[in-house]
């Protein structure tokens, strides 16, 4: 079977040919079509330009095409050439070698076939090997003829040269161009168009967040006469200046494609790229401060810059975007740690001034961002302190001292050093009470009595405070060294003229404090307002400010018992019966702003609240020490403003007198034998002091609200001046004349100028003291004028007030016209500060107005800014509560102001009402209409009606039929002075005016016996009874033994021989109106509280260490 054999091994040599000729044929044909197919693409693209999309399946097709053509004529003859894929069988290359050599034909096939018989028998193999033998010497592999390839090789030469007649006619851009559009496929290309778009900037690079300005022109036969831009889906036109077209890109932030479109013509995309920048996004400082300092550890959100103690160690910690790292830059750069993505940390132990920066950098970016701070390092300090005392000014008792102790850290102590100036070893020592807080104000006065102090001697004395530093020991410092001597009573009076300006200088300064006392307690009322709840905090507060507004009050009762005493102790050195009636009318209106600070208890109730935290209550009473404060301003700016003008008239008598004066003694120096020049020169000197007396009176009388219309008297002053100084002269030639012709004649000369002198002198008198009369008269008919235009407008106030009063009944805030009566109830309230305003001018130069007009106008003001409340939160009842006692404190001024215009228009005029203003009461007239009271009394209990019904919230305290038979109608009158009706205050009107009838009748007969004055005392317990109790039996007693009294007091008078006559006095005298504009509401402002609940917020150092530099150049007053 060898010979068999060989025939096999010569077939797979034939098969292993066949597929070699095959993959050569293959590889020609595979670059034929191929090539064929590259050429046909690229002429498709080269003359259609396509899109790309059609280029994506143009591209696609070219690639599935090649890959076709590759398999079928590489890939599948390898395979089957290394056995990879089954290829042609024995009988199917006997069959080719058949066809191919005659000899051959089917004897192959056959020996083949008998081969695979499955019945095998010798002489069938026998049969097998001969045939093989026969077959053994023809070269089966000649069958196959590689060169018979060499005609596929035409085909070839096809793509070769039509790629050969392109080249050479120099059109290479069929094949390169078309081949890059197609290979990029994705990308647009121009069109063969007359121009294309050229970008002329370097870079299509930007920074993130800047501004880019993209420059393009044009190449090409066509300049477009626009160029659009298209990007985000948007479109825009691209400025053109002179053939160069630009489009500017604001605040870039991500990276941008483009394209540009002009005449049909598109440009491909371009791409803008942003590069991003390292950025500082978050800030982060953490403050662990040292632990002797007491402070609790501080988070600083962003912001570097801070004020830190000395030894804090501060750890940054910063949120980056788009950052791979973070320096801290100081003397040296140092790297922040990467804590994790974008987020950077460093800490450091800062012990002195630092100035740093953080700078940021990317691989883009190189310390791109550089943010600079400052920490400022802070030393323990020694504490501070600042004195202001009324110490230098003279006075008499007692003295303050003002004073403002801070420290870095916290106060310990301070003390009160002093000393005799002759013994400075002698120190004695008084600790001062202080808060152990960093920042504190103190007040304290010193009193030489309650001190070891003696009169005659000179001390001097310091403060010195203490820090709370426990590392380095208690720090102190010293104040400035103060005079105190401490003069005796002889000192004391001589004293006494220059402190009347002094204490007015005090009171001054008051008025300040009364302005910063009412608002902190406006605003403490507003912070507690907007509280659910009062807390143990508000407390405290509320404590503090009442310890301050004693401490004021103590002060303020102080200045004006000061100012009353200097009235008192004041030379009566002017015999000038209308500056002693002013005097004595001053004294008066201090008395009575005194009797007023005695009797508020405000202060006292508060202290009580406090303790209860009763929020509703205190607020009630807080507003009404807002307005009873802003009252009492008002009270003490014309308590000075009177004190200053009765000074100014004081003056300008006393220049009068020493006028006058000045003028006897210059005659009686003309007049004398032995006339010296020595002695003409202390005349001289004389006027000279009165010029300076002049100066002095100008001075004060510009200070005034409403200064004096002073004559001039400059002019007069030179003459008179002039006339003495050449008396002078003419006395002194004469004393150097030797003739004694001559010396007559200079002395006679001299005598003359002295005559004329002093007769100027006087004539200047009698001009000071004529133009005080005139301004007296012109005063009095001013202050009656404004006095009758007040009373016109509180009426209209009053009335109107009624009105409203009325229109409220009954309506709610659903109202249609609830919000125009609430608006005109705001303008009732405006109207009313303009007549306080009015009377407030008036008051400044009228000194009979009485002080206790300030009640009155506190209760009104105070029910007005209630019944404005109460209405806005729809508590209408309340509202119309506060409108009634705004009607009652509103009639009981208008009442005091007639009683006072009445006076002004009739000094003899009683302050009693009869049937007539010119009309006065008698005693018997006084007893008939006290009895006609007590009758009005009966029927108002017989009526049942309780005026005291109401408590000052408008809460029902009994019901109403009480009043006639229940307990005596007392539940109706625990009032306590609340809202009265309009029969009760017609009973208390009438009530005061037969009290004021009766003192008048007393004072023009001379009755101050104690019978008298004893019925005037139970007049004025009954007015109280009336506010307190209202109609009820004990007032009804009271008033009967009133009458009992005054029927005393009659048969007393009686045995007297008294005429107890009724008299009328007419008033003659008639008096120009002048007409004064009633007040207009001329723009209404109405805005409700909005309540909003805000928490003190804590304060860096920094804003600390403003506000204690705040504190320290505030101006403190005494």
């Amino acid at each position: 079977m060898s010979n068999f054999n060989d025939i096999q091994q010569k077939l797979q040599q034939f098969i292993k040919k066949y597929y070699t000729n095959e993959l050569i044929k293959g590889v020609i044909l595979f670059f034929t079509f191929g090539l064929l197919y590259f050429l046909f693409t690229l002429f498709v693209e080269y003359f259609l330009w396509l899109s790309p999309k059609a280029r994506s399946v143009l591209f696609y097709v070219f690639v599935l095409v090649e890959l076709g053509l590759l398999i079928k004529f590489i890939v599948l003859p390898i395979s089957k050439l290394f056995g990879l894929q089954k290829g042609i069988s024995f009988t199917d290359a006997s069959k080719i070698i058949g066809s191919h050599f005659s000899e051959v034909d089917d004897r192959l096939l056959n020996v083949l076939q008998l081969n695979e018989n499955e019945q095998q028998s010798e002489l069938l193999l026998a049969s097998i090997e001969q045939k093989s033998a026969n077959l053994q010497p023809i070269p089966f592999k000649n069958a196959i003829l590689f060169k018979n390839n060499i005609k596929y090789l035409k085909y070839l030469s096809i793509p070769l040269l039509i790629w050969f007649f392109i080249f050479l006619t120099g059109n290479n851009s069929i094949f390169n161009e078309s081949f890059d559009r197609v290979v990029n496929y994705k990308t647009v290309y121009e069109a063969p168009a007359p121009f294309s778009f050229i970008i002329q900037n370097d870079s299509l690079e930007n920074i993130e967040g800047q501004s880019f300005e993209l420059i393009v022109e044009t190449e090409g036969k066509v300049v477009p006469e626009n160029i659009n831009i298209v990007f985000n889906k948007e479109n825009y036109l691209l400025n053109d200046a002179n053939g160069q077209f630009s489009y500017k890109f604001d605040n870039l932030k991500e990276t941008t494609n483009f394209y540009m479109e002009a005449n049909g013509v598109r440009s491909k995309t371009y791409e803008l790229k942003v590069v991003k920048i390292p950025t500082v996004i978050g800030f982060v400082m953490y403050a662990n401060y040292p632990s002797y300092t007491g402070k609790k550890d501080e988070t600083i959100k962003n912001t570097g810059n801070a004020i830190i103690p000395e030894g804090t160690v501060i750890t940054w910690n910063i949120t980056t975007k788009a950052t791979d790292s973070l320096r801290l830059i100081t003397a040296k750069r140092s790297p922040f740690i990467l804590k994790s993505k974008d987020k950077f940390s460093i800490s450091r132990k800062v012990k002195n001034h630092l100035e740093y920066r953080i700078s940021t950098s990317n691989k883009n970016l190189k310390d791109y961002e550089k943010l600079s701070y400052t920490l400022e390092v802070i030393k323990d300090e020694h504490p501070k302190i600042i004195i202001k005392s009324d110490i230098d000014s003279v006075s008499r008792g007692a003295f303050q001292f003002a004073g403002q102790l801070s420290d870095d850290y916290g106060l310990k102590k301070l003390n009160l050093v002093y000393y005799d100036k002759d013994d400075k070893k002698s120190l004695q020592k008084q600790e001062i009470s202080i808060n152990k807080s960093t920042f504190e104000e103190f007040y304290y006065i010193f009193s030489a009595e309650n001190l070891k102090i003696e009169k005659g001697k000179a001390y001097e004395m310091y403060f010195e405070v203490f820090d709370n530093d426990n590392v380095n020991g208690s720090k102190s410092t010293k104040s400035k060294t103060f005079q105190f001597y401490n003069k005796t009573k002889q000192e004391i009076t001589n004293d006494l003229l220059k402190e009347q300006k002094h204490n007015l200088d005090k009171l001054d300064k008051t008025t300040k404090i009364t302005e910063k006392l009412s608002k902190d307690l406006e605003d403490f009322s507003k912070k507690i307002k907007k509280k659910p709840e009062l807390n143990w905090n508000d407390k405290k507060e509320l404590n503090q400010f009442l310890k301050r507004q004693e401490q004021y009050k103590q002060m303020l009762e102080k200045h004006t018992e000061e100012l009353k005493e200097n009235l008192d102790e004041q030379e009566q050195n002017s015999d000038d019966k209308t500056i002693k009636d002013k005097k004595e009318e001053l004294k008066k209106r201090i008395e009575e702003a005194q009797e007023l600070q005695e009797k508020n208890d405000l202060l006292e109730q508060l202290k009580k609240m406090s303790e209860k935290l009763d929020k509703e209550k205190m607020l009630n009473k807080l507003d009404k020490l807002t307005q009873q404060n802003k009252q009492e301003k008002k009270s003490l700016e014309r308590l000075l403003e009177l004190s200053k003008r009765f000074f100014v008239e004081k003056k300008a008598a006393q220049i009068a007198n020493k006028l006058d004066s000045l003028s006897k003694k210059q005659k009686e120096q003309s007049e004398k034998d032995q006339n010296k020049a020595t002695d003409q020169e202390e005349l001289n000197k004389d006027f000279e002091k009165i010029q300076k007396d002049f100066q002095e009176l100008k001075k004060q009388n510009k200070q005034l609200a409403q200064p004096m219309d002073f004559p001039q008297t400059n002019a007069d002053e030179e003459k008179i001046k002039e006339e003495m100084k050449k008396a002078s002269e003419k006395l002194e030639a004469q004393e150097k004349e030797q003739k004694e012709t001559a010396k007559e004649e200079q002395k006679q000369a001299a005598a003359k100028k002295q005559k004329s002198a002093a007769k100027k002198i006087e004539q200047l008198s009698k001009k000071m003291q004529g133009a005080m009369s005139e301004m007296q008269g012109e005063s009095l008919k001013e202050n009656i004028d404004d006095l009758k235009a007040i009373l016109d407008n509180l009426l209209t106030f009053s009335f109107d007030q009624e009105q409203l009063l009325m229109a409220f009944d009954g309506t709610d805030a659903g109202d249609a016209e609830f919000p125009k009566r609430l608006k005109k109830q705001q303008i009732i309230k405006e109207n009313f500060e303009h007549i306080d305003d009015s009377l407030y001018t008036l008051s400044l130069r009228l000194q009979k107005l009485s002080s206790k007009i300030q009640k009155h106008l506190t209760d009104a003001h105070y029910n007005l800014d209630k019944s404005l409340e109460n209405l806005a939160e729809n508590r209408i009842h309340q509202g119309r509560s506060n409108q009634q006692y705004t009607m009652t404190a509103a009639n009981d001024l208008a009442d005091m102001l007639s009683d006072m215009l009445n006076s002004l228009q009739n000094p003899k005029m009683g302050k009693g009402k009869g049937k007539g203003e010119g009309e006065s009461f008698s005693l018997p007239d006084i007893i008939k209409k006290q009895k006609g009271l007590g009758d009005k009394m009966k029927e108002g209990m017989k009526k049942g009606e309780k005026p005291g019904e109401k408590d000052g919230n408008g809460e029902k305290e009994g019901k109403k039929g009480e009043g006639k038979n229940g307990k005596n109608g007392k539940e109706g009158g625990q009032n306590k002075g609340e809202q009265m009706t309009g029969e009760q205050y017609q009973i208390y009107k009438e009530q005061n005016a037969l009290k004021e009838a009766l003192k008048e009748m007393m004072g023009k007969n001379g009755n101050n016996g104690s019978q008298g004055q004893k019925a005037i005392k139970q007049m004025d317990e009954l007015e109280k009874l009336l506010l307190d109790k209202g109609f009820d039996n004990q007032v009804l007693q009271k008033m009967v033994r009133l009458e009992h009294e005054l029927l005393k007091l009659e048969k007393a008078e009686q045995e007297q021989g008294k005429d107890n006559k009724r008299k009328s006095e007419t008033n003659t005298k008639e008096f120009e109106l002048r007409s004064i504009p009633k007040i207009k509401g001329e723009k209404l402002y109405f805005n409700n509280n909005e309540i909003l609940n805000r928490k003190p917020l804590p304060l860096r150092n920094n804003y600390k260490k403003k506000v204690q530099q705040y504190f320290k150049e505030k101006p403190i007053n005494d």
